[in-house]
């Protein structure tokens, strides 16, 4: 491994809402004194906690887990271990659906779906990409329309209703990829 600085980054990765107080603590008292030791030696510290970073664009998007798959590369391939740090609770999190799905795999699931409902309800969201070798099948953005000279209370509104949407979708098409 080749280190590009003498900054140690660390990559923060946990559930947002059910570990709030232990990343709070990790930020208020932990990671002050990791900045002071690598001080010391002439290095930096680093903490890479996305709750902060991933933008709504970028969700809508469809691209929190990349970014946060390509912080974690970045963080392990610029420094030394530890690199990397979890913190695990009593619920799974978030699991995402797949950005990308192998086009003969995807085939195969579609082939396998009786219900038309489930089946367009697919195709809705994942749409072939041939220029990519081989071929996949990529999740599509999600679409918010915000209307122009909207007040925040009402654009928050808005947001918070397309969330719950796409919650519902998400989880209908979990469902039918796990099938």
């Amino acid at each position: 491994m080749v280190l590009a600085s003498k900054t140690f980054h660390i990559f923060v990765s946990s559930t947002f809402s059910d570990t709030k107080e232990e990343r709070n603590a990790l930020q208020r008292k932990v990671f002050p004194r990791l900045r002071e030791l690598c001080q010391a030696y002439g290095c930096k510290f680093q903490a890479i906690d996305l709750r902060w970073g991933v933008r709504e664009e970028a969700a809508l998007d469809q691209q929190t887990m990349r970014i946060c798959l390509d912080e974690i590369d970045r963080c392990q391939q610029i420094t030394p271990r530890p690199n990397f740090i979890v913190l695990l609770g009593d619920r799974y999190g978030w699991h995402p659906l797949p950005a990308e799905i192998p086009a003969d795999e995807f085939e195969k699931i579609e082939d396998k779906i009786d219900n038309s409902d489930d089946k367009a309800l697919l195709n809705k969201w994942y749409k072939r990409d041939s220029n990519e070798v081989p071929p996949v099948y990529c999740l599509k953005p999600r679409d918010v329309k915000i209307k122009k000279g909207v007040k925040e209370e009402e654009q928050k509104k808005a947001r918070e209703e397309e969330a719950r949407e796409w919650s519902e979708v998400e989880l209908k098409l979990r469902r039918i990829l796990l099938f």
